[in-house]
């Protein structure tokens, strides 16, 4: 889940890139996303696969009891893994471009950020989560055709925030509503 959800309540499409991003290490990996036996370097899979990541050592992720693996395609997979969990919402991928890179042979992947950390607080924002949070007036108004102040307001993009908040979010009813 991802922790701008998980914390905040903040859904957007990129919520799933999250989730696919951990989905996909943890295919690559052969385990689950946090397991505790595991040691404290090694418990927590986003942690784990971002030091491998950092350390050029991306292969030692790959599970132990694959025998035959293309290990440019694991290591584009591990990439893009953690490319769909940087903690930056508007930094990861849409999923159009995680197919693209995916079906495609020649792709090239930016560096990934550090990936976000579920239960640690970290910076989520994007230009529309800033501007939701900078503009709360009114903050029972329901968002869906609100012509206020509050939902006309220019956010640092140059785009009014109800375009931004529709953009990127997938559904809000109001400003006080979380899990």
């Amino acid at each position: 889940m991802a922790p701008e959800y998980a914390l905040h309540g903040y859904l957007s499409v990129k919520a799933d890139v999250f989730s696919f991003g951990v989905l996909l290490l943890e295919i690559v990996s052969g385990r689950k996303n946090s397991d505790g036996r595991l040691g404290p370097q090694k418990a927590d899979l986003l942690s784990y696969a971002w030091g491998l990541f950092q350390e050029r050592k991306t292969l030692e992720l790959v599970d132990s009891s694959l025998e035959n693996y293309d290990a440019d395609e694991a290591v584009m997979c591990i990439h893009l893994g953690l490319l769909c969990c940087q903690s930056t919402v508007s930094d990861r991928p849409d999923m159009n471009s995680v197919n693209l890179s995916l079906s495609s042979d020649s792709f090239n992947l930016p560096r990934p950020g550090k990936p976000a950390i579920q239960g640690r607080v970290s910076r989520w924002t994007t230009d529309s989560s800033s501007a939701f949070t900078k503009n709360t007036t009114n903050a029972s108004s329901t968002l869906t055709g609100a012509t206020n102040a509050t939902s006309t307001t220019r956010a640092s993009g140059g785009s009014s925030f109800v375009e931004d908040f529709s953009r990127n979010s997938i559904s809000c009813s109001s400003m006080n509503e979380g899990r």
